[in-house]
């Protein structure tokens, strides 16, 4: 699933529409006209949908052609809804990996394997990145920090 902007969301749905008319590719002048948008708007929201593999683009003729309109999306207001919305999805995805670790320490895990795992694991986060979503899982009391005489250790 891909998650997309409004204005993202009405490029698609006008590529979806004027696929019957043009099965292969469409021309950026066509679809300004028809979305009546600015030329900027336009190649900033196709280059978008382009990094989400819905299109890809040939700057050099000005032409769009289709991959997967049909993929599911989930359409958020804005730019700044789509970052909360992906913060909030890598800490759901943060605390499943926090959680396997913990279990495979019976319960307590020490932090730089904890740390280590949000690092150098799948998510691959920055060090700021880490600390952010470890603080705000504490925030949320779904992490608690245990200090014990050989050092600190998270638990759920």
């Amino acid at each position: 699933m891909q998650i997309i902007t409004k204005k993202e969301n009405i490029i698609l749905t006008l590529l979806k529409d004027i696929k019957k008319d043009y099965p292969e590719s469409v021309s950026y002048d066509v679809l300004k006209d028809m979305a009546d948008i600015s030329e900027t708007q336009l190649v900033e929201s196709l280059e978008i949908l382009q990094k989400k593999d819905f299109i890809r683009l040939d700057s050099d003729n000005k032409l769009v052609y289709f991959d997967d309109l049909n993929m599911e999306v989930k359409v958020v207001e804005n730019k700044s809804e789509l970052k909360r919305y992906m913060l909030n999805k890598t800490e759901e995805d943060a605390y499943e990996i926090i959680q396997d670790v913990i279990t495979k320490y019976e319960g307590y895990a020490p932090r730089y394997v904890l740390e280590g795992a949000l690092l150098y694991g799948q998510l691959e986060l920055t060090p700021k990145r880490t600390y952010n979503i470890i603080v705000s899982l504490e925030n949320k009391k779904l992490l608690n920090k245990v200090a014990k005489s050989d050092g600190e250790y998270y638990t759920i």
